[in-house]
């Protein structure tokens, strides 16, 4: 990515911040937080990158909470595509998918400014941090079933492939994340060959099956151009068609999990 730290725990600035816990919210909470709770302090040269994302946080008086904030809206075809509203598109889709691979993230106007507030995951590690230290999660299958499924996201995204500082693991629990989606949904239907798909979690495979185009389209209209979601929809229907052509020929067992 050429915008680093632009959401949540993207780099090691971030990873080092000393951030209160949250509540046992679940994401709807959180988004709900996010869009309405009280902004208790802006840093806007706390991050790197080419767009400078804001580090906001957040205090209800129970809960206080820190989030990143984008505000550039730069979509393709741009030549230097960065856009809050792909962050907004990836978080809208991959609740469509039932696959809770992205911090919560809403749309809310600071100081004027229309963007997208990403809640910052404390305590985590980048995956190529975790390789630099050559740490070795206590449950190598599901840490690689999970990289699996979020090969398949990003591909259906249209975002680098494994991106090792955009992936992101929580050290207490190794559950991971994939997070800085603004240079997604470029609009070409191609899956591409630097990122081949071979597996795939029984969940995502039936959800990409079975969601409709119409309600795509519903739910990602405010944030994608008609193109986008074509494309969008069009490297869905490759997707599907690659791995059922996997299960014909090496069988369920070994192409889902």
């Amino acid at each position: 990515m050429t915008c680093l730290l632009t959401i949540a725990c993207s780099g090691a600035e971030f990873l080092r911040s000393e951030t209160a816990k949250p509540a046992d919210l679940s994401p709807r909470e959180i988004e709900v937080y996010l869009k309405t709770a009280p902004i208790v302090s802006i840093k806007k040269d706390a991050t790197t990158g080419r767009t400078m994302p804001w580090k906001v946080t957040m205090d209800d008086g129970k809960t206080k909470l820190q989030g990143i904030f984008k505000r550039v809206h730069a979509p393709w075809p741009n030549p230097m595509v960065d856009s809050y509203k792909y962050e907004l598109a990836a978080y809208e889709l991959s609740k469509l998918l039932d696959l809770d691979i992205i911090p919560p993230t809403v749309e809310r106007e600071i100081e004027g400014f229309k963007g997208s507030l990403q809640y910052f995951l404390p305590d985590c590690m980048s995956e190529a941090d975790r390789e630099r230290q050559r740490l070795q999660p206590p449950d190598l299958k599901a840490f690689l079933d999970r990289l699996d499924e979020i090969k398949v996201f990003e591909a259906l995204v249209k975002d680098p492939c494994l991106d090792k500082d955009d992936t992101l693991i929580r050290k207490e629990t190794w559950k991971v994340y994939r997070v800085d989606f603004a240079e997604a949904f470029a609009p070409s239907q191609g899956l591409g060959a630097d990122c081949p798909i071979n597996r795939c979690s029984r969940h995502l495979f039936e959800h990409l099956q079975k969601i409709a185009r119409q309600i795509i389209e519903a739910r990602l209209k405010p944030y994608l151009s008609d193109k986008d979601i074509n494309a969008l929809n069009e490297r869905k229907r490759k997707i599907v068609a690659r791995l059922d052509g996997l299960i014909a020929r090496e069988g369920e067992k070994a192409v889902l999990y």
